[in-house]
């Protein structure tokens, strides 16, 4: 795996802490630093999804735990599907094409 140089800054502190918990694993400050960067990487992917996904997510399970079925083709033909809806909600029957 290719490496890249960087050069940062840490307050005494928190290098102090970094080093001890550096021995305490059995491992490089660097090895440790390079792990909780991983870490910290993916936690922020998981929390930083938009609003609207977490939402349609949020929906999926619902109707998961309600049973809720779908037509298999529903990715494809939403629109058929919507105006369907839409018009048995309004009482409307729609002409068939």
């Amino acid at each position: 795996m290719a490496m890249v140089q960087r050069k940062f800054y840490l307050p005494e502190a928190l290098y102090n802490q970094l080093q001890i918990q550096a021995k305490v694993a059995g491992i490089t400050a660097t090895a440790l630093l390079r792990e909780f960067v991983d870490q910290g990487i993916k936690r922020k992917k998981r929390t930083s999804q938009p609003r609207g996904i977490q939402a349609l997510f949020g929906l999926v399970r619902m109707a998961e735990k309600q049973g809720w079925k779908a037509p298999k083709d529903l990715s494809v033909n939403h629109n058929k599907y919507f105006v369907e809806a839409w018009e048995k909600q309004k009482g409307r029957k729609r002409k068939k094409t």
